[in-house]
């Protein structure tokens, strides 16, 4: 299919993490067309030892282990101890460890298992530059690989969001949280941002693409991509029916 030649491409600068929610979504065959995994350990209500070794079998990229609070868009509601405890039966299969802010005292303990530390922050709204210039210095004291999604209230706002993301001397993923500006999600990575978040059956963050949509706007949005149908010639104006067949036919191949 289409999209197995997708992950191969040297030229694809839009990586991809599907977050996953469910044991049935680690057990999808799809997990192995992802870049990465996050393992949203506070989503997940059934025991997932088993499906995560399971997982290890068959995908070999980064895994991060996640537990994200309710105060930042996610279900766990409790303290950094009982964060642990979610998290330490997973150990052996992460690679990487997601901590909020409120959860940085767990960083130390994290590095004493040689993870990696995402240090991550999600709010709903678009803070001032000062704002997110402390939030970046913040996460980074902490973090190997700063985390921040926000939500853009105007194009303004957007245009600044890209330049942080192009500008920050850090290891930096950017996002955005809402529905509004969930157009920037493959932009962010253009723009120097690591990963771009995804989900095989269910979001677990709203206006995310599912997996296939990331794929073919990663396919699209690649440097020097040239539809198959053009053979490399310059587009000529006038009827593009063609390139619509192809286009669609190449919609199906991903999807179905």
């Amino acid at each position: 299919m289409a999209y197995e030649s997708l992950k191969a491409d040297p030229n694809r600068k839009i990586k991809i993490i599907a977050s996953l929610s469910s044991t049935r979504e680690i057990l999808s065959p799809q997990v192995t067309e992802a870049d990465a995994l996050e393992i949203r350990l506070d989503l997940i209500t059934e025991p997932v030892v088993d499906e995560l070794k399971k997982l290890r079998d068959s995908f070999h990229g980064p895994v991060i282990l996640t537990v994200r609070s309710s105060k930042e868009g996610g279900a766990y509601a409790g303290g950094a101890n009982d964060l642990w405890s979610k998290i330490g039966p997973c150990l052996d299969y992460g690679d990487l460890i997601d901590l909020e802010i409120q959860f940085k005292e767990l960083a130390p303990v994290a590095r004493q298992h040689n993870k990696t530390i995402i240090a991550s922050s999600h709010q709903n709204l678009m803070p001032g530059d000062g704002e997110l210039q402390d939030l970046i210095r913040e996460l980074h004291s902490y973090g190997d690989i700063i985390k921040i999604a926000v939500q853009p209230q105007s194009d303004d706002d957007l245009l600044r969001l890209l330049k942080i993301t192009s500008s920050c001397q850090y290891p930096l993923i950017t996002s955005v949280t809402g529905t509004l500006f969930r157009y920037a999600r493959p932009l962010l990575c253009l723009f120097g941002s690591l990963y771009t978040y995804c989900y095989i059956h269910s979001e677990t963050s709203p206006g995310q693409y599912s997996l296939r949509e990331m794929q073919l706007l990663a396919h699209l949005l690649s440097p020097g991509f040239v539809d198959p149908w053009f053979e490399g010639r310059p587009v000529r104006s006038g009827d593009a029916s063609g390139f619509y067949e192809r286009a669609e036919q190449y919609r199906k191949e991903l999807f179905f």
